[in-house]
């Protein structure tokens, strides 16, 4: 957990501090504090906070001194503050220098949840040092212990206004919160973004990374003479679609770990599809991609960010597209599925990841049933000339539900198309029931002929291969019905009936008799899936 104003105001030298205004605002990270006495509101809005850029994350300490009787002024420095993204402001010798704190500064505070912090008031033995020492302190040991890049910078993202939301605000929070310089380049070094650590160290770093641009890739790792007291890292970072794009970390003195370095590159990433393209496709991809690798803090954060509610969702439906289907599938297919289910669901979510295509979704109660709806929506799809089968899981109670879910369609879904060639849309059970198939066939020859041993009795008579034939579509295809087996085996009902009649004979049971009807109806499978191989 990374350290919050709240857990500021638990420090010594702020314990008697009291929070006047934007309490809604304690709940912020902290990532540096810093002090400021200006005279010049200007100066703070062109030169230190230029309008619309992100420089935050600080708590600000100020006693107004060069302005204790200027509300205006007052009033311009903490608008820009707050707009600049910093947390909020620790305000000294109120009672002493500064008569008291204006309404309309704690009023401006509270609509922007910028929390205005006041010491105690009347003391002038109050040092700017003290705290100071004790929140950096507590920062350093925070950093030390928690790891967790991705889920604390997604979290300040989401406290920031959408104008802020950008690649640079992204590099900027990495920059300082591991205390290097990040250079987001093309795959030729051509700078797109340059962040330094210190920030007056820009040019000089600019320099350099130019002067390795044109080298060959072997010599541009070796070239550390540019940055003889630095070392500096190099990362491809993958556009989920786009072109690669490269990451340089620079940093002086002990080197960040393996671990944070992944999460570094994880959190540029994000920022490089979601608010480098401004899209929001992207965005949906990341959130899906957060669900199906079992992230469920980064997949909320995502979801608060966009605004999209996943409190709701349980159910994931997976489609299975031809692989030369699958750019097409992605202009022509995710919309049309958004579309179709719009209809029924208060959500949808839908993108392409690792080949298939997932959507998730809640259900609205007086929604037609499930199965209807999938097969209308596979006509709709396959109307379109794409070749695909559609699995339906549900319920899913987490997203290590949806990951194991996930995994296993795709371990099993072409055993289940061998199983059902005709189904088209399928269920989780059914997958699960294919991967049972399958684990029998991996198994020994023993296991697989005692699978088979309940169709033994049919292959013992002069027409076991069309009895069998009979068996198979009777129960996986047709539903067990009479009626459609004899449509698909292009018989008339009564040789359908003549045949199952003859099947009852030779098993001595009836075909609907339960225990016996699983253990039949999986030999009927299996004993399709060794034909087939």
């Amino acid at each position: 957990m990374s350290v919050t104003v709240a857990d500021l105001l638990k420090l010594p030298s702020l314990r008697q501090a009291k929070v006047i205004a934007g309490h809604n605002g304690l709940s912020r990270i902290v990532s540096s504090i810093s002090v400021l006495e200006s005279t010049d509101p200007g100066v703070l809005v062109d030169e230190v906070f230029p309008q619309g850029e992100y420089f935050g994350s600080e708590i600000v300490i100020t006693g107004f001194l060069n302005m204790t009787e200027d509300v205006e002024r007052q009033y311009v420095n903490l608008k820009r503050l707050a707009e600049g993204g910093e947390v909020g402001l620790i305000l000294y010798y109120v009672g002493v220098y500064l008569k008291k704190v204006d309404q309309r500064l704690i009023d401006f505070a509270n609509e922007m949840d910028f929390v205005l912090i006041v010491m105690p008031e009347g003391d002038v033995t109050l040092r700017y040092g003290e705290a100071i020492s004790d929140v950096m302190d507590l920062i350093c040991r925070d950093r030390t212990h928690n790891m967790s890049l991705v889920s604390e910078i997604l979290e300040r993202v989401s406290r920031l206004p959408s104008h802020q939301r950008s690649v640079s605000t992204i590099l900027k929070m990495l920059s300082d919160r591991i205390s290097a310089s990040l250079i987001l380049c093309d795959c030729s070094l051509k700078i797109q973004y340059l962040i330094a650590w210190p920030r007056n160290q820009e040019a000089a770093i600019k320099k350099g990374i130019e002067s390795l641009n044109g080298l060959p890739a072997d010599q541009q790792s070796m070239a550390c003479d540019i940055f003889p007291d630095s070392r500096l890292y190099r990362f491809s970072i993958s556009s989920d679609p786009g072109s690669a794009q490269e990451l340089l970390v620079l940093r002086e003195g002990i080197q960040p770990d393996s671990e944070i370095l992944t999460q570094l590159t994880d959190v540029v990433r994000l920022g490089v599809n979601i608010w480098g393209r401004k899209s929001e496709e992207a965005a949906t991809h990341e959130l899906i991609r957060a669900i199906l690798q079992d992230d469920p803090i980064k997949m909320r954060q995502l979801a608060n960010i966009f605004h999209i509610n996943v409190a709701d969702i349980y159910e994931m439906w997976i489609l299975r597209c031809e692989e030369n289907q699958l750019e097409r599938f992605r202009r022509e297919g995710l919309p049309l599925i958004q579309e179709h289910l719009a209809h029924y669901c208060h959500t949808v979510v839908a993108d392409l990841y690792e080949g298939h295509a997932a959507a998730f979704m809640d259900w609205i109660e007086r929604s037609p049933e499930r199965v209807s709806v999938s097969q209308d929506l596979l006509k709709r799809l396959k109307a379109l000339d794409f070749s695909l089968s559609l699995t339906r899981c549900y319920p899913l109670n987490s997203t290590s539900d949806v990951r194991r879910t996930f995994l296993l369609h795709q371990e099993v879904i072409e055993t289940a198309l061998q199983i059902w060639p005709s189904l088209g849309c399928y269920t989780l059970q059914e997958l699960e029931f294919a991967a049972e198939c399958q684990k029998i066939l991996a198994e020994s020859e023993a296991a697989l002929s005692n699978a088979l041993s309940p169709l033994t009795a049919l292959k013992h008579v002069h027409e076991d291969n069309i009895l069998l034939q009979t068996l198979e579509v009777y129960l996986l295809d047709s539903k067990s019905s009479v009626s459609s087996c004899a449509e698909l085996l292009f018989l008339h009902k009564n040789t359908v009936k003549y045949r199952l009649n003859r099947i009852r004979e030779l098993l001595g049971y009836p075909l609907d008799k339960a225990p016996e009807l699983f253990t039949l109806y999986r030999a009927a499978a299996l004993n399709r899936l060794v034909a087939s191989k």
